[in-house]
C-alpha cells in the first residue's frame, strides 16, 4: 500500500513543475475531470433535454463578444510566447523545459497556465450550440477536440510548462486568432457570411496544416539525443494524429463529398440516364 502511495506521490507531485503545481486547478485531481464530465453531460444529455420544448436562443450579441474575447485573448497569448523568447532566444530544435524562475521561463509557464484556463473557456462554444439548437455542430470531433485540449493543456502546465510544448500552444493560439476572426465576421449577418463563406474550408485546412506541423516538430522528441521526458512525445503526437484524422474526415465529408453530392443532384434534375444516376450515387 505504501509503495502505491509513494508511486502516486512521485508522479503527481515530485516530477510535476514546482512553479505551477500549486496554481489554480493544477494540483487538483478532480476539478478539471469534474468540469469535463459536467461539460459532456450538459452538451449531450442535459442541455438538449432542457431545450427540447423551447425555441432556440439567438445569442447573436453574446457570440460577438465571445469571439472578440477569443481574438484578444489568443492574440495576447501569441505576444506572450514571443515576448518570452520565441523566435529570438528559443530555436525550433529540441528544447528541454527550463524549470527555473528566471523571467522568460517563468513567463512561459504563466502563459501555459493562462492557456489552460482559456481552453476551459472554450467549452462555452458548445453550450452556445446547445442553446441555439445547432446539434449538428456537436459532433464527436467537436467534443473530443475540446476535451482533449483541456486535458493536454492541463498536462502541459502541470509537467512541462515550457520548452518544446510552448511551440504547440503558440501555433494553436495563432490559428485561433484567424479562426475566431472568421467566426466574428460570420455573426454580422447573411450578407457578410455570403462574402466570407468561400474561405470556410480554408479554416479546416489551416487546422490540419497546424496539426501536421506540430507532429513533425514533436517528432524530434523521439530522437535519443533530445533530452525531454520520453513519455510526453508519443502521447502528444498520438493526440495530434487523432485530431488530424478527425479533421480530415470532417473536411472530406463536409466539403468533398457534399460537393460531389450537390453536383450529382443537379445532374439528376436534367433527366440523366440510369447508369449515370448510379455513378452519382456512388459519390454520396
Amino acid at each position: 500500500m505504501m509503495t502505491l502511495i509513494n508511486t502516486f506521490h512521485y508522479y503527481w507531485t515530485e516530477i510535476a513543475d514546482q512553479r505551477t503545481n500549486n496554481w489554480l486547478l493544477m494540483n487538483s485531481m478532480y476539478q478539471i475531470p469534474f468540469l469535463l464530465i459536467a461539460y459532456v453531460y450538459f452538451v449531450l444529455r442535459c442541455g438538449p433535454r432542457y431545450m427540447k420544448n423551447r425555441p432556440p436562443y439567438s445569442l447573436r450579441t453574446f457570440m460577438k463578444f465571445y469571439n472578440i474575447f477569443q481574438i484578444i485573448a489568443n492574440a495576447w497569448l501569441v505576444y506572450e510566447h514571443i515576448a518570452a523568447g520565441w523566435f529570438t532566444k528559443i530555436p525550433l530544435t529540441c528544447v528541454p523545459v527550463d524549470y527555473s524562475y528566471k523571467p522568460d521561463p517563468y513567463r512561459l509557464a504563466t502563459t501555459m497556465w493562462w492557456i489552460s484556463l482559456l481552453k476551459l473557456a472554450d467549452l462555452i462554444e458548445t453550450g452556445i450550440y446547445v442553446l441555439r439548437k445547432k446539434y449538428n455542430q456537436i459532433s464527436f470531433l467537436h467534443v473530443y477536440h475540446h476535451v482533449s485540449n483541456c486535458v493536454f493543456s492541463w498536462i502541459y502546465t502541470k509537467y512541462v510548462a515550457g520548452g518544446m510544448t510552448t511551440f504547440i500552444t503558440l501555433l494553436n493560439c495563432f490559428v485561433h486568432v484567424i479562426m475566431y476572426t472568421y467566426y466574428l465576421l460570420a455573426t454580422f449577418g447573411p450578407t457578410v457570411r455570403k462574402v466570407i463563406n468561400p474561405i470556410k474550408p480554408s479554416i479546416t485546412i489551416l487546422q490540419m496544416v497546424q496539426f501536421t506541423i506540430q507532429i513533425i516538430y514533436l517528432a524530434q522528441t523521439l530522437l535519443p539525443s533530445c533530452p525531454v521526458p520520453a513519455v510526453f512525445g508519443p502521447v502528444f503526437i498520438g493526440n495530434l494524429i487523432i485530431n488530424l484524422f478527425l479533421f480530415y474526415r470532417f473536411y472530406r465529408n463536409r466539403y468533398i463529398k457534399s460537393k460531389n453530392m450537390y453536383y450529382c443532384q443537379c445532374k439528376l434534375k436534367k433527366d440523366l440516364k440510369v447508369n449515370v444516376r448510379c455513378k452519382c450515387n456512388a459519390f454520396m
